[in-house]
């Protein structure tokens, strides 16, 4: 029940963005095709019961699919005996940035990611690493480490879903 509550509630999050589109790029977008794209999941984390991901991204046309901007909503969910959802929204932030669509080496030299860069202003420019994903597949993510692999922990679900 509770799943279906969170799952309910970041569509509708995704139904208040503006969005059009449904066909995942990967580094393969031609002129013409829709950009904007929309992925959602809830992450594990240490310090709370999980983080809600909403990560917008929005190829540029000029550069064949391979990089464009992002949108990244984090929320931290807490457990909340008196709230009708049994939970709630802790904590929320916001940002944006630019990413590219990369090829892995070695061994993930078959696999495509997703590199996100923060703009930031000022001294945290350089504090800010870059967040990576596994394009599994046309409507899944995987967030993997600066390494691009995979968490090693078992159990953890660090995927996102397209939802448009």
């Amino acid at each position: 029940m509770r799943k279906m509550v969170l799952s309910a509630a970041a569509l509708a999050m995704l139904t208040l963005a503006a969005c059009s589109g449904d066909k995942a790029c990967g580094g393969d977008c031609k002129k013409g095709d829709s950009k904007d794209m929309i992925y959602t999941g809830l992450l594990p984390a240490a310090d709370v019961d999980g983080i809600r991901y909403t990560l917008k991204l929005d190829y540029d046309d000029d550069n064949g699919g391979k990089s464009g901007d992002y949108d990244l909503v984090e929320v931290y969910i807490t457990g909340d005996s008196l709230s009708a959802t049994g939970y709630k929204d802790a904590a929320r932030f916001k940002s944006e940035g630019d990413f590219t669509v990369i090829n892995g080496e070695g061994a993930n030299s078959a696999n495509k990611y997703i590199k996100l860069v923060e703009d930031t202003k000022g001294a945290a420019a350089s504090n800010t690493p870059p967040t990576y994903f596994l394009i599994e597949s046309d409507t899944t993510l995987v967030m993997v480490n600066s390494d691009l692999e995979r968490s090693q922990m078992p159990g953890l679900n660090y995927t996102l879903k397209l939802v448009k």
